[in-house]
């Protein structure tokens, strides 16, 4: 035994760290060869408008997947939620580059969904739209939303025949999908929230302080704000500029990305009114959960509170 452990020690090193070498070759090549299949692969895009749960509205929901693909599974079957200002194409499928996350996933076998809440890029906008926004109370609450992801995880699971989906949910979608998933677990295969509001105190743009506040009222939601709200696109950039924690902005982004969304978001909805001022109507939905999130309640607690004030709007 001595001898064969012997021999074992003086023979192994040159072996081990040949068969080492060659392990990295091998997964260099692999990866290599899985990077180049993945651009060379050709993604099949299909837009559609399909029912929601409330008479007379449809919703835009857009998928994505790699020519030839025919496996769907709970696995491999995605929906992407939006934030709560820009529609999904151009948050998730941003035609500049290599900038769409939907192609990415679908390149790498990935069935790709996203899809527009009522009053968002193609999907039905109520007509208190195209009214002066004082005119009326916050569109979009937060239990239409949930409605909304409702009918869009209905299609999904009746078109490829899966019995859950994975949501990826971003900014305020996380919050939509954080919220849906407490309530229909039984249709969520993984549950993805990036960029959610959580135990956050100051947050500048939605907690105390901030324009959502009733101020007369603190921990009321400012109804005042209206229907809807008008973003541009100096106003967009500049709010991203301050997100982003470095001085020269280019470090983090390709310096023409603001202008591709921008025109993305912009090409959305050619008949939409407000486009005329070259500035884009985002429905006003903001709940007293988001107002209550500066005293430092968990995402869990936020959802509590999306629940529970589903009558004030959704949030983020």
């Amino acid at each position: 035994m001595r001898n064969q452990l012997g021999q074992g020690k003086s023979r192994c090193p040159q072996p081990c760290k040949a068969r080492l070498l060659c392990a990295i070759y091998s997964l260099a090549l692999i990866t290599a060869f899985g990077i180049a299949q993945a651009q060379d692969v050709r993604i099949i895009k299909s837009d559609a408008q399909i029912d929601a749960l409330d008479p007379g509205i449809k919703l835009f929901v857009r998928e994505k997947m790699a020519e030839g693909n025919t496996r769907f599974t709970d696995e491999n079957v995605v929906l992407f939620l939006h934030g709560a200002t820009a529609p999904s194409s151009c948050d998730f499928d941003l035609s500049y580059k290599d900038y769409s996350w939907a192609d990415w996933m679908a390149k790498r076998g990935y069935v790709v969904y996203m899809g527009d809440y009522r009053n968002y890029g193609y999907s039905s906008r109520e007509t208190a739209m195209d009214e002066p926004a004082a005119k009326n109370q916050p569109l979009t609450r937060s239990y239409l939303a949930l409605r909304d992801i409702e009918a869009m995880i209905s299609y999904i699971k009746a078109r490829r025949g899966v019995k859950k989906v994975t949501l990826i949910g971003w900014s305020w979608g996380a919050m939509t999908a954080g919220y849906y998933a407490s309530l229909h677990s039984e249709n969520i295969h993984k549950l993805v929230l990036y960029a959610p509001l959580y135990s956050f105190r100051d947050h500048t743009n939605l907690g105390p302080g901030s324009g959502l506040q009733n101020k007369r009222k603190p921990d009321e939601f400012n109804f005042a704000l209206g229907a809807y709200r008008l973003a541009s696109e100096a106003a967009n950039t500049g709010r991203w500029n301050g997100e982003i924690p470095v001085e020269n902005k280019d470090e983090y982004r390709d310096p023409s990305v603001p202008v591709e969304f921008w025109k993305e978001w912009h090409g959305d909805r050619p008949d939409q009114r407000h486009t005329q001022s070259a500035e884009l109507a985002g429905p006003e939905r903001r709940t007293r959960g988001l107002l209550l999130s500066g005293n430092g309640p968990t995402a869990v607690a936020c959802s509590q509170h999306l629940c529970a004030d589903a009558r004030y709007r959704g949030s983020l």
